[in-house]
């Protein structure tokens, strides 16, 4: 009994360390400054969730969303928090969700803790560079990091034989993020068509009724965004959503040749190291599962082809990411089964003509070398200022100080018109603003008002080809029209703006790179 229990301890700890391991593995690619690239959208939204009086009349912050589970559970320690602590702990959270579903997806085919190691090490580098449609996992804190948690976890299930299991973990996936969790859910049914596991008994069906039920909590919400819309502003919602903000994720004509030759290599070589891998009950699953979502994006490349032919019924369709889980699950099993080649003497020596041993210590060197590349975006104590990912379009310092200024010397019931590359004015100021590029609002009526305020803000007509990066560029009398439209109060405004002298209000600071206005009273307020 005690040598039992000692081989039980011994498992235990070595799974806290594997995982310990992996978390850091993921960190490591994902420690970027605060905010980054999602987190100004997703974390002021909870903090809005969570207390409406803050930045309350914000345009985006009030419009509908689709991920309630995520401002539900985070909404309360955003709002407990400074947004900046905020992030790095629901970030810790997602790291080591991630880490526990990639080990138990890892587990059943690589058999080995330092196959499932380099298999961590692999997943993360193949995320960055194999991905056709721009999908990341290892990032910020944003619902989708828990959905990507929830389907590894499923994936994991499904290569032990659980259909039942994995069902309700990919529901629960839908939870939390409808585009996510609902694909995975259909990847795996498709992978049971091919290789049907047994599903009988009370507790199955209760596990099937579950995923259901959880799939619904989160798909009913997200279906119902568009619901009250007619179908004009449906069609006009989809064509900006897909043609005119979300392309690069989107819309297969617009994406990289070199992105989607890097994806179709990848799979390629999954496919190719695969046939050598030791074939099991697990391996043929997980081929099963990645066929289903390779078939998926299969499907997404026809529906793109027939643009030409419907292109509103298109535009509808391609508005749920169809590219979406080939971009993670490719990499998993590319990742996953290298390590299985890497662990077995015969196969690593067939594919990659090394000794065995030597492959291991220049695939670990270079792994390495990987994660001391990843560090010079840590945010580390001693360090200069680094540039969060939310701020590339902006100057970062010069932001961050214009930010500050009007965090602490302007009304808290402000209303701005700020830079169009600017993401993350409401992180940093706890003030509303007009409108955001990035924050793009989720249902179909928001979403036609948002691009409204965008072209009144940027553009030069209605088209938003060559908009400018400040409003004050197209002239006085269009910042007085958005400012009585929207009820703007004041306004930031790069210093290198054309047309600046003809600025209308009182300048109230500057920094050299941006200036802060307040603008003449407006007569009436565009609900709009």
């Amino acid at each position: 009994m005690t040598g039992e229990s000692d081989t039980g301890t011994r498992a235990t700890w070595q799974a806290v360390v594997e995982i310990a391991v992996v978390t850091l593995v993921f960190a490591a690619a994902g420690a970027w400054p605060a905010p980054d690239v999602n987190e100004a959208v997703y974390l002021t939204k909870a903090r809005h969730a969570a207390d409406p009086a803050w930045a309350a009349g914000d345009f985006f912050l009030e419009t509908p969303d689709a991920h309630g589970v995520f401002f539900q559970l985070f909404g309360p320690l955003v709002a407990a928090l400074p947004l900046e602590q905020a992030a790095w702990a629901g970030r810790a959270v997602g790291w080591l969700a991630l880490a526990v579903g990639f080990w138990h997806a890892a587990r059943p085919v690589v058999a080995t803790t330092w196959g499932r190691i380099i298999a961590a090490a692999l997943f993360s580098l193949a995320l960055r560079h194999t991905t056709m449609a721009g999908e990341w996992v290892l990032g910020g804190c944003e619902a989708k990091v828990f959905a990507w948690a929830f389907v590894l976890g499923g994936v994991g299930e499904w290569l032990r034989g659980r259909f039942a299991l994995a069902w309700l973990l990919c529901g629960l996936a839908t939870a939390w993020h409808p585009i996510v969790g609902g694909w995975a859910m259909v990847a795996l049914v498709a992978a049971f068509a091919i290789l049907p596991t047994p599903v009988a008994g009370a507790a199955d069906i209760a596990l099937l009724v579950g995923g259901l039920a959880c799939a619904a909590a989160g798909m009913l919400p997200a279906l119902g965004l568009s619901a009250g819309a007619d179908a004009a502003t449906r069609a006009a919602a989809a064509k900006i959503y897909v043609v005119e903000r979300l392309s690069h994720h989107l819309l297969l004509r617009t994406f990289a040749e070199a992105f989607i030759a890097r994806h179709l290599l990848a799979a390629l070589a999954w496919w190719m190291l695969n046939r050598l891998a030791p074939q099991t009950a697990a391996r043929q699953r997980l081929t099963a599962f990645t066929l289903g979502a390779i078939a998926i994006s299969a499907g997404g490349v026809v529906v793109s082809l027939l643009e030409p032919v419907a292109p509103t019924a298109v535009l509808g369709l391609l508005r749920f990411y169809w590219f979406r889980l080939a971009d993670v699950i490719v990499p998993l099993a590319l990742a996953v089964t290298a390590a299985t080649v890497l662990e077995n003497d015969r196969a690593s020596a067939g594919a990659f003509g090394l000794p065995p041993r030597m492959l291991r210590l220049v695939l670990t060197a270079l792994l390495a070398l990987d994660m001391a590349a990843q560090s010079a975006h840590w945010p580390l104590p001693g360090r200069p200022a680094l540039t969060a990912r939310a701020d590339a379009k902006v100057d970062p310092a010069g932001w961050a100080d214009i930010c500050r200024w009007v965090r602490d010397h302007t009304p808290a019931d402000a209303c701005f018109l700020t830079p169009r590359g600017s993401a993350s004015f409401t992180w940093r100021t706890n003030r509303r603003e007009v409108v955001s590029w990035k924050n793009s609002p989720q249902d179909a009526a928001s979403l036609v008002a948002w691009r409204t305020r965008i072209t009144d803000c940027f553009a030069p007509r209605t088209s938003l080809a060559g908009m400018e990066q400040s409003t004050v560029a197209l002239g006085p009398e269009r910042v007085r029209l958005a400012a009585d439209r929207y009820g703007a109060t004041h306004a930031i405004v790069p210093l290198d703006a054309p047309r600046l002298v003809e600025m209308p209000g009182e300048r109230l600071y500057d920094n050299g790179v941006y200036a802060v206005y307040r603008l003449p009273q407006p007569s009436q307020s565009d609900p709009r």
